[in-house]
C-alpha cells in the first residue's frame, strides 16, 4: 500500500501536467495533420472536433489507443460511432474518451468523457452545404482514494462547404463553462476553433486552424493529406503552442481503415497513436 501511495504522489502530478480533460487530439488522422481537423471534419472522430461534420457521414465506427508521450502508465482510449437517421434528420454520434493513469493492477486516476452528438444539414444547393452539430457531454473524474466528481457540458459546431473545394469549420467546446470541484470550483477547458480545408485535387487536402483556449494562449496548426494510391494515404502537420511535428498514414481495404500517427514534442517523448475504423 505504501508503494501505491508513493507512486500516486509521483504519477498523478505527471498526469496533471497533461491537464485534466485536456484536448489530447483523439484521432490518429487529425494528429497526423497537426491537429487541424475542425475544417476537415469528415470521419467518425469528428465528434471530438466538430460535430457538424457528422451530417455528411454514413454508418462508421472508430476506436483508438495511445500512451501519451510514450508513458506506459498513461493510456488514452477512444471510441466513436456515426449512425445516420431516417428522413433527413441528420446523423447521430456516440463517443467515448478515457484517460487512465495506472500502476500494476491499480487505477490511480481516470478522466472520461461520454458524448452524445447530432449533426444535420441546414442548407444545401449546387454551390454550398451548411451543416450544424452539437454534443452533449458527461465528464467523470475519479481517483484511487474513491474521490470522484462529474459535470455536464455542451459543444457546438458548424461546417460550410463552398464549391466542393473549400470547407470552413467552426466549433466551440464546453459552451456553458462546466465546472468541477468541491471546495474550489474549477472551469473545465473551453476552446474556440476555426479551421479551413482546401482540396485542390481529388485525394489531396490542405488545412490550417486557429484554436483559442479562453483561459490560455492561442494555438496555430496546419497539415496536409494526400492519397498516394488507392488504399494508402499519407499526411504531415505542425502545431504551435506546444510546438509539435507530426506525420502519419492510413491504409484502407474493404471498408476497414488503419490510421497511425507519430507526434514529436520539442521537450517531451514522442506519442504514437493508432485508430482502427470501419465503414459499414
Amino acid at each position: 500500500m505504501k508503494k501505491i501511495i508513493l507512486l500516486s504522489l509521483i504519477l498523478i502530478p505527471c498526469a496533471m501536467l497533461l491537464a485534466v480533460f485536456n484536448d489530447y487530439q483523439p484521432s490518429a488522422r487529425a494528429r497526423g495533420m497537426g491537429g487541424a481537423f475542425t475544417g476537415v471534419a469528415n470521419d467518425a472522430n469528428t465528434i471530438f472536433f466538430n460535430p457538424a461534420g457528422l451530417a455528411d457521414l454514413d454508418y462508421e465506427a472508430k476506436i483508438g489507443f495511445s500512451q501519451i508521450n510514450g508513458e506506459k502508465f498513461s493510456e488514452y482510449k477512444t471510441a466513436a460511432v456515426g449512425i445516420p437517421l431516417p428522413k433527413r434528420l441528420g446523423t447521430l454520434g456516440v463517443g467515448v474518451r478515457v484517460m487512465d493513469v495506472n500502476f500494476e493492477d491499480h487505477s490511480l486516476y481516470q478522466d472520461q468523457i461520454f458524448t452524445l452528438a447530432h449533426g444535420f444539414t441546414l442548407q444545401k444547393d449546387i454551390h454550398s452545404t451548411i451543416n450544424l452539430g452539437y454534443n452533449l457531454n458527461y465528464y467523470g473524474l475519479s481517483f484511487d482514494d474513491d474521490d470522484s466528481d462529474d459535470a455536464f457540458g455542451i459543444d457546438l459546431g458548424v461546417t460550410a462547404l463552398l464549391h466542393t473545394r473549400t470547407k470552413l469549420g467552426f466549433a466551440v467546446t464546453n459552451l456553458g463553462k462546466a465546472k468541477m470541484g468541491f471546495e474550489n470550483q474549477i472551469d473545465l477547458p473551453s476552446k474556440l476553433a476555426m479551421g479551413i480545408a482546401y482540396m485542390p485535387y481529388d485525394g489531396v487536402t490542405t488545412t490550417v486552424e486557429l484554436k483559442k483556449d479562453f483561459a490560455e494562449a492561442t494555438e496555430f496548426m496546419g497539415g496536409v493529406e494526400a492519397k498516394v494510391f488507392e488504399p494508402l494515404y499519407i499526411r504531415a502537420g505542425v502545431h504551435q503552442n506546444p510546438a509539435t511535428y507530426s506525420a502519419g498514414a492510413t491504409f484502407v481495404l474493404e471498408g476497414i481503415s488503419i490510421d497511425y500517427s507519430f507526434t514529436m514534442h520539442s521537450v517531451l517523448s514522442p506519442t504514437h497513436y493508432m485508430n482502427l475504423g470501419y465503414k459499414f
